[in-house]
């Protein structure tokens, strides 16, 4: 079965998003900064898989989505301090 590939329309977001140069690492304890269409896109990828363990029972897929989201930024926020050292 084909991965599905979701594609939403792009969003002007009312919050300004700070403007980072390759010299400005990310907070300690921050999620790592990456565009927000990857994130979204890295959330999309683990939603399936987490709905593909389930055999794709419907139902649950906003669980599904939270939970990925937590996966994601749980990983991306210990990958901050480590881009920090390689700074």
């Amino acid at each position: 079965m084909a991965r599905p590939q979701h594609r939403l329309p792009k969003a002007k977001s009312a919050i300004a998003q700070p403007e980072r140069s390759a010299d400005t690492p990310a907070a300690a304890g921050s999620p790592a900064y990456i565009e927000p269409e990857r994130r979204h896109s890295m959330i999309c990828e683990a939603a399936y898989f987490l709905a593909e363990r389930r055999n794709f029972c419907p139902g649950q897929e906003m669980e599904d989505w939270l939970q990925a989201e937590r996966e994601i930024d749980r990983a991306l926020t210990a990958a901050a301090p480590a881009a920090l050292i390689d700074a």
